[in-house]
Parts: C-alpha cells; structure tokens; sequence
C-alpha cells in the first residue's frame, strides 16, 4: 500500500482515510505500507510500515537507482507563507532540500538527504513533484521483491510509485481515487496532475472512487470505462461524543476545510449575508487556510460583515473536535466535493448539516440538507431554519448518527478485501 498522509502528518482528509482503512484492512490482510514520514511510535498488527523520513542503507540501494528530476516545479498545492501556518515553508530547509535533490540527480546523494527530506513536516509544498518523483522512484525499489499480492495507492500523489512497481513485479495495481485534479482546479483542467491521473488509471487494474459522485467525474473527465471502477464510501470510527454549550450569545454555523475554489467560499459568504438579515445573531466559524482565504477575509469587511465571520485558521484534530463540539450547524458547500468526511464528523458531534448536493457525503448523509452549490437561498434558507428550530435539528441530528452505524471503515474493509480477492486468487 501507498500512501502520503498519515499519523502524525495530516492535511486533510487523506491521512484521515488512509489510516482508518489501513486499521481496518489489517486484521485480514498483511500490509506492507510505504509513506513519506513515518513516526517511531505508530504501530499496527500486521502492517509493516516504512517511512522514507527513517529509511536504512540495508533497505535502499542509492547506487541501482538513478534519477531524472524531469518534473516542472508546480506551485498548484503550495500555499501563501502568510496564509498558511502549517503549510509553512522553512527557507534555508527548502534549500537545502533543493541541494538534495541535485546531488541525488548526480548520483552523489546519500540516505541521510533522503531522510531530511521526507522528515519535512510539509508534505506538499512548492517541490511537491521532485518529492512525488523520489518517492515513486524509493517505492519501486523497496517493494522489488515482489512479496505481495496487489498494489493500493492512495491519490494521485502515489500513482506514479504505484505504476513504477506494477511494470516491475507485474502484480496488479488498484488506484484509490479520493479526490481529482478536475475537482481541485476546474472541471476544464488538464494540467500535468490531470494527465498524471489519468495515464495511472489508464495503466490501473481497478479503480477505487470514494463516491459515485466521483465515478461519474472519472468517467466524464479521463474517460474510464465504468466497469474498472467500483465505488467504495469512506467511513468513520464509532464515538459517542458529548456536546459542549458554548457560552456565546450568537449560535455558530461551522466551515471546515481548505479555502480553496473547490469548497466554496464565495458561495459561505454569499449564504451568510442572507442569513444575518433574518437571523442577526449568529457567527460563520470559518476554519482553514488556502488561496481564497485573504479573497474572503476582505470581502467580508468590504460588505460590512467582518464582525459575522470567525477566521480560526488551521486547527489540529483536537480544535477541530472541540469547535463541532460547540456547533449549531455545519456547513459545506463545495463546489466539487468527492466525499466530504467532516460531514461525518459533525453528525458525530450531534451537529446537523447543510451540504452541497455535488458530494460524495450527499450519498449517504440522507439526514442532511442539500442544495446545488450555487443556490444560497436554499442553503440560507435551510441554515435559518435550523438555527431557529430545535426539533429540526433534533430530529435531523438523531437521522446522521443513524446513518453512520453503516458507515464504518470495517465496512469500506470488507467492500475493498472484495477487490483484492479477486486478483489476489484468494
């Protein structure tokens, strides 16, 4: 398995996914899994797991290796210094990492520069491709034996390690979409990340889409035959989380996520401004950081509605649980959403939603509200009202948590051991 976000480095909902089912495959499953970083203290029965950031001179061979550093530099996943407290981009380490990479170019680099590198607590960055590159490049010869019986690789960041090995040991390669550069960057995009993609699922024996939603996209977008793509939900752990009661007098209407075009900011603001009018007393929590976020933060002001709006930033896993613990309502309304696994986690907290309509969450949160991306009078609608009614919000909570009993990462495991089962000859 490959993957790129794991505990302890999170960005999103990747490393969220990506651990939740390696925890849930392992019981049934003997995993060898490869990762950029890798923490001393985590360890999982029957997964093997190697991080690049601790990697051995008895694990790699620098000298059968050689590199072609022939990637653009992208800046398609690097976030404004200013803008982005965890994405921050250390100077002298990105010279350094720099250096790195040339001299591993001339067949001069050592493990050690191997493992400073992926040690980097950024693990996108404006040298994301020489990063992608070297860990395809590290994957392919750490998994050369060919010990195992499928390939799993987790986003497009790991697809071309995941084809490097498939053209080595022949095994078959299973590509898990959890999201596409055509939601990232526009449905018209086809950039080098979209042709990444889709020479992997050219190349791929079966493809992962965490939703049907996504399904549809893959098929419209790189033209992939339906029958190679099975659709897998994403999950999340059992937890019975107790409310917090805020001592605000103003109810708080929750945004987590990148602000990015995909999540629709433009689309939050919009929607509050027509909230406020009819419900004064209320605060749009807006937690993340991304290329929209100074976009947002000056709009608000310029259309006087800066004292509605609480920027948090980046909040780790414990905020984030400690601010849906004191929520009202939880709102997404992205514009291209794969799945959406803060849905899940607001139904956990007993916080009712309101979702876009093009998400994978829409699939299976029937106990939320739903609107097309751009229709804020309905979202407004829908927020008004659940701010102002408690038992529809009762009643709605009470229907989320239902649905998540049958929304377990051992059930994605059983779905996805099915798709293994039938290339592995078990």
């Amino acid at each position: 398995m490959l993957g790129w976000e794991f505990p302890p480095l999170f960005s999103g909902g990747l490393g969220v996914a990506t651990y939740g089912l390696v925890k849930a495959l392992s019981p049934k499953n003997d995993i060898r899994l490869i990762i950029p970083s890798a923490s001393a203290t985590e360890e999982l029965n029957n997964v093997d797991i190697i991080g690049l950031n601790r990697i051995t001179k008895e694990e790699i061979n620098l000298e059968r290796l050689q590199f072609q550093f022939d990637f653009p530099n992208t800046e398609v996943h690097q976030l404004p210094i200013a803008l982005s407290p965890y994405h921050h981009l250390n100077t002298e380490i990105e010279r350094a990492q720099w250096k790195d990479f040339e001299l591993l170019r001339e067949g001069k680099g050592s493990v050690e520069a191997i493992n400073t590198i992926f040690s980097d607590k950024e693990v996108y960055g404006g040298n994301v491709m020489h990063k992608v590159y070297l860990f395809s490049k590290l994957a392919e010869e750490i998994a050369a034996d060919g010990d195992f019986d499928v390939i799993h690789a987790h986003d497009w960041i790991t697809y071309p390690a995941g084809v490097n090995i498939k053209n080595r040991t022949g095994k078959p390669l299973i590509l898990h979409v959890h999201a596409l550069e055509t939601d990232r960057a526009g449905s018209s995009t086809r950039n080098e990340i979209y042709w990444l993609e889709r020479n992997a699922m050219e190349r791929a024996d079966q493809i992962i889409a965490v939703s049907q939603y996504t399904k549809d996209q893959i098929i419209q977008h790189y033209r992939i035959d339906a029958y190679r793509i099975s659709v897998v939900h994403n999950g999340i752990a059992p937890a019975d989380i107790p409310r917090t009661k805020h001592k605000l007098k103003d109810k708080l209407v929750v945004f987590l996520g990148r602000l990015t075009h995909q999540k629709g900011p433009q689309f939050l603001l919009e929607t509050a401004e027509k909230v406020t009018r009819v419900y004064p007393r209320v605060k749009f929590v807006v937690a993340g950081t991304g290329d929209q976020f100074a976009h947002l933060l000056e709009s608000s002001a310029y259309r006087k509605m800066g004292r509605k709006f609480l920027f948090t930033g980046f909040l780790s896993k414990a905020k984030v649980d400690e601010l849906l613990s004191l929520a009202d309502v939880y709102f997404m309304p992205s514009v291209s959403e794969p799945f959406g696994l803060t849905a899940l986690e607001a139904a956990q907290h007993h916080v009712p939603s309101v979702i876009s309509a093009q998400s994978g969450a829409a699939e299976v949160m029937k106990g939320s509200l739903q609107a097309d991306f751009w229709d804020t009078d309905k979202y407004a609608n829908y927020i008004h009202a659940l701010l102002k009614y408690n038992a529809l919000r009762t009643e709605l909570t009470s229907a989320a948590r239902q649905e998540l009993k049958s929304l377990t990462w051992d059930d994605a495991a059983i779905k996805i051991s099915k798709v293994y089962n039938s290339y592995s000859g078990n």
